[in-house]
């Protein structure tokens, strides 16, 4: 991809954004970096991209700020529909995302995973595979860790590269192309960006747009909607689930995991499987299918099986404080996730549900919460809205204001032998910086208990 002289417009100082416009700049371009929060909420970022000759505009921007540019790189947090770069496509000016933009670069093939839950558990787990499979070989980025447009600067020469893609990133590409694309399920989930469920799949639908005969589609069988998909895929079919019947992929049986494709079968002990939860063997399945499909041995996947501990924040056990066991599952931003976790437990549960709203129904989440949940304790912007939607399904959850006021109220309401759970079911942003940040600090407060 020519890139020398090109004038190029990168939308969004993110993450993302930031390596988007190095790796522009690193190329040739001619970059300008706009942003519409105020320059006093970048840090340091305006002024290292500045230090390296990029331009930036910050608080804000028009269609007079695009005036030169050949080319526009949005971050994932830029809704690709507004106005503007519909105005922008008309004058002849190419509109992609940071993920369409790196992955031009990228020429060993890739294996994408998207869903509305379970990527990164499924990417990481694919990243230990691989890197037993191919030791120093392996990228692993995307939505997790390092951005790809990143990962292209660092001058490595992978053999495969392993990426989390959001429907954020897959509604910005055009020509991402994937050898192997994982998808692991859909439930309704940022309706603030997305119309509806439809848009929503239609966006992750986009993850087998380019792919053919040669690659292969990883999919939930037991899933409705990712099932669905398989009427318009042109590569090969790879199933994961309980409902394979002779079908090719992973499943469960017994206490193995079993996969057989066209080429090879094998099976894998899961007697030192750590995880809790169906949700986390689903992943499993999904990264044994992709990974069997790709070549890799029985002897990687069943050293990834022993000794894989899930990421921070995802049904995480923090402490036992009083017969009470506390877990931080702050990665949970959807209803599909928080049931999932619910699952995960016998135990009588104090749920800690809110955050800022994505416009997702909680309703479909009370009969859930009526089997696994002893409390539900709503926190945060969205708590009227959540405790609303609940109280018409017969849940009658407490309020509190910030999360802290929740964590503060549960220990005062579990009994030993119970478990307080913070599985939010929405987005951070209203007290915090990520789910990470929010993560830490429930993690923080429950330690101060002991």
């Amino acid at each position: 991809m020519e890139l020398k002289h090109k004038t190029v417009a990168v939308v969004g100082l993110g993450k993302s954004g930031m390596a988007a416009a190095k790796l522009l700049q690193s190329r040739g371009a001619k970059v300008t970096a706009l942003e519409q929060k105020p320059r006093a909420e970048l840090g340091s970022a305006a002024a290292e991209l500045e230090q390296m000759g990029i331009a930036v505009k910050a608080g804000g921007y028009s269609l007079a700020d695009f005036r030169k540019a050949r080319m526009a790189v949005l971050s994932p947090g830029v809704d690709e529909k507004e106005k503007i770069y519909g105005e922008l496509a008309k004058k002849g000016v190419e509109v992609v995302g940071e993920l369409e933009l790196a992955a031009r670069f990228i020429t060993a093939p890739i294996i994408a995973v998207s869903g509305t839950d379970g990527k990164t558990t499924t990417v990481s787990l694919l990243g230990e595979i691989f890197a037993r499979q191919l030791p120093g070989r392996v990228w692993v980025g995307g939505n997790i860790g390092s951005p790809a447009a990143e990962l292209v600067m660092s001058g490595q020469k992978p053999e495969l590269v392993i990426l989390e893609v959001s429907s954020f990133q897959l509604a910005q590409a055009k020509t991402f192309h994937p050898r192997v694309a994982v998808m692991l399920n859909i439930a309704p989930d940022h309706f603030d960006r997305h119309a509806n469920l439809q848009d929503y799949c239609i966006a992750k639908q986009r993850l087998f747009l380019k792919q053919g005969p040669a690659d292969a589609a990883v999919l939930n069988i037991d899933d409705p909607l990712v099932k669905k998909m398989a009427r318009s895929i042109k590569s090969e079919l790879v199933w994961f689930g309980d409902k394979l019947a002779k079908k090719y992929g992973a499943a469960i049986a017994g206490s193995e995991l079993v996969y057989r494709n066209r080429r090879k079968q094998f099976k894998v002990s899961l007697a030192d499987w750590k995880p809790r939860g169906r949700h986390n063997l689903e992943n499993l399945l999904a990264a044994a299918a992709a990974a069997g499909w790709f070549g890799a041995s029985h002897e990687a996947i069943q050293h990834a099986v022993n000794s894989f501990v899930p990421p921070e924040h995802r049904i995480e056990f923090v402490a036992e404080v009083s017969g009470v066991k506390y877990f931080d599952d702050s990665k949970a931003t959807t209803p599909h996730a928080v049931a999932a976790a619910l699952n995960s437990f016998s135990e009588q549960v104090v749920l800690l549900l809110g955050g800022r709203s994505k416009q997702i129904d909680f309703k479909p989440l009370a009969t859930r919460i009526r089997a696994r949940a002893k409390t539900v304790l709503c926190f945060g912007e969205a708590r009227y809205e959540i405790a609303e939607q609940l109280a018409s399904q017969k849940v009658k959850p407490r309020l509190a204001e910030l999360m802290q006021d929740a964590v503060l109220l549960a220990r005062q309401i579990a009994c030993p032998g119970e478990v307080v759970l913070l599985s939010p079911g929405c987005a951070s942003f209203d007290e915090f910086r990520d789910y990470k940040e929010r993560g830490d600090r429930f993690k923080e407060l429950v330690r101060s208990f002991q």
